[in-house]
């Protein structure tokens, strides 16, 4: 905890969330508090890590939350979507939970973008350490090709549900695949990656011709300074 600000939310972040998570995996979460008068009077923004024995918690004004939607952060839309959550309950929080299917899908073209860097951010991260062989090696590749088949399967299911986009049931076949990538048991994951690349051509237009929500945009804005207003005032 922030020392003098008050938590809007925690969630729990990462392979738990698309039921991927092993014996390795940590528990991650990103954790949202209110900015203090001061904040306010002096223009700050804060972030920071806190990391204890138990889990690493990524602290975050709130008022950073609403342009990590909008630019469709799929970091940030997955703390929506959660299985598991911490000091959540009051109004703000339960507006977005309420409407997180339609801030989810309030910018496909973003959204697009965003989850075409994150793979290329994971491929390279993949292709720089294949040579050192770290731990993390083919959890990159999975990341890589997860974020792929998510664009896939949430254009499949025309955008109605984020959630059933990122989560794989225990008798998915893929499921089991991306785990296989994960401890390194698939072989040409350099040929995987390249398919993936290509495919994603495919369902561009679907996303990029999509006319972002501003409405709903202006409407979390005035919703969380109202929130604001009301607990600092």
């Amino acid at each position: 905890m922030i020392s003098n600000r008050k938590t809007v939310f925690t969630a729990l972040v990462g392979s738990y969330n698309y039921n991927l998570s092993t014996t390795d995996s940590d528990k991650d979460y990103k954790a949202f508090f209110l900015p203090t008068f001061d904040d306010l009077y002096y223009g700050d923004k804060q972030s920071l890590s806190k990391t204890s024995l138990e889990k690493d918690i990524e602290y975050h004004d709130i008022r950073k939350l609403p342009i990590m939607l909008w630019k469709s952060n799929v970091n940030f839309v997955e703390t929506l979507f959660s299985v598991e959550y911490l000091d959540s309950d009051n109004k703000f929080f339960n507006y977005l939970f309420e409407k997180r299917e339609d801030i989810a899908r309030m910018n496909l073209p973003y959204l697009y973008e965003a989850c075409q860097g994150m793979f290329y951010q994971k491929k390279k991260e993949y292709e720089r350490d294949i040579i050192k062989d770290t731990k993390k090696t083919y959890k990159h590749a999975m990341s890589a090709l997860r974020i792929i088949d998510f664009l896939h399967r949430y254009k499949q299911n025309d955008f109605s549900s984020f959630k059933s986009a990122i989560w794989y049931p225990n008798n998915d076949s893929y499921k089991d695949f991306l785990l296989s990538v994960r401890s390194g048991n698939v072989c040409g994951i350099e040929s995987l990656l390249i398919n993936k690349e290509k495919s994603l051509e495919s369902i561009k237009d679907y996303y990029k011709l999509i006319e972002p929500n501003k409405e709903l945009k202006m409407e979390i804005d005035a919703t969380l300074k109202q929130h604001i207003f009301l607990q600092i005032f």
